[in-house]
């Protein structure tokens, strides 16, 4: 699976934030490629108190990484199911808002980021800062430019894409080292 395809992912995956039914997890994979690595994050959040509860999943991307701490190791990306438990009957809004209740990460690398950053989670924020940073550089050097291809603003938008393309790779670097605050 190429960098080039992350993008594409994420759309797809970012269309569905809700899957309810098998059908809907199955057309959901049907536009993912089948080498997808995927998880299930099996803690179920359930509100205490609540007796009739149906789960719903909630697709993400995340960094799937093989050959941990080796000359090996690979970052791609992979697809994580996290379940959830909401009231059920209820009407849609009460659903999507327990759905999206606070203990859950965000969805979306930017809100996810603040969400980790605002916690003290600086190792995960970072993260979710250079995929942010990694995903503005794809567009601002490639779709931007694209529209300005033979002129001296397309040259220009791909130097600040490399730019950023830089900071993304320091912040990558200094999650990896920053000690968490959040601990």
């Amino acid at each position: 699976m190429s960098v080039e395809q992350s993008p594409l992912l994420r759309v797809a995956v970012a269309a569905v934030p809700m899957v309810d039914t098998v059908g809907e997890l199955r057309a959901l994979l049907e536009q993912l490629p089948d080498e997808m690595p995927l998880s299930l994050d099996d803690h179920h959040r359930a509100l205490p108190g609540e007796e009739n509860q149906v789960h719903t999943i909630h697709p993400r991307l995340v960094a799937a990484v093989s050959g941990l701490a080796t000359e090996a190791e690979t970052t791609r990306p992979g697809l994580m199911l996290t379940q959830v438990y909401v009231p059920f009957p209820a009407e849609d809004e009460e659903q999507a808002a327990v759905a999206t209740r606070d203990d859950l990460p965000a969805y979306g690398e930017l809100p996810r980021a603040a969400y980790h950053l605002e916690r003290g989670e600086l190792r995960s924020g970072l993260k979710d800062v250079a995929e942010v940073l990694e995903e503005l550089a794809h567009l601002v050097g490639e779709v931007a430019a694209d529209f300005t291809e033979h002129d001296e603003d397309g040259s220009q938008l791909r130097v600040e894409a490399k730019r950023i393309t830089h900071a993304a790779e320091r912040v990558g670097r200094l999650a990896a080292t920053v000690e968490e605050v959040g601990e």
